[in-house]
């Protein structure tokens, strides 16, 4: 007798390919931490926020809740690192047009 061949079934399992895991979604926290830093850059129409988070994404996205949690990360990276409209340095107090009654005294 001969181990090359197997009559009855014996012949080890085809070894399975696993899949990799699926990607952690995205986080409550992250959510929001999103929506701030699109808030703190002025972006108000869903357009706009749409167009920002799918420039940082490199790709469609259709909500926050579609991005994954590393994706998320890597948003939340990119929007920190662009920067904010130019804003002046003076605060609308030194911006005023007339003078208030402190100014009179």
């Amino acid at each position: 007798m001969t181990d090359d061949l197997s009559l009855f079934g014996d012949d080890p399992p085809p070894p399975t390919v696993e899949s990799p895991p699926p990607p952690a979604p995205i986080a409550d926290w992250q959510v929001d931490l999103l929506r701030k830093a699109l808030d703190a850059r002025g972006l108000t129409t869903m357009d706009e926020r749409q167009q920002a988070i799918q420039a940082a994404a490199g790709r469609p996205v259709t909500s926050l809740r579609a991005l994954s949690h590393d994706e998320a990360m890597t948003v939340l990276t990119r929007l920190g690192q662009t920067r904010t409209p130019n804003r002046s340095a003076t605060s609308q107090w030194d911006d005023r047009d007339e003078d208030t009654w402190i100014d009179r005294l």
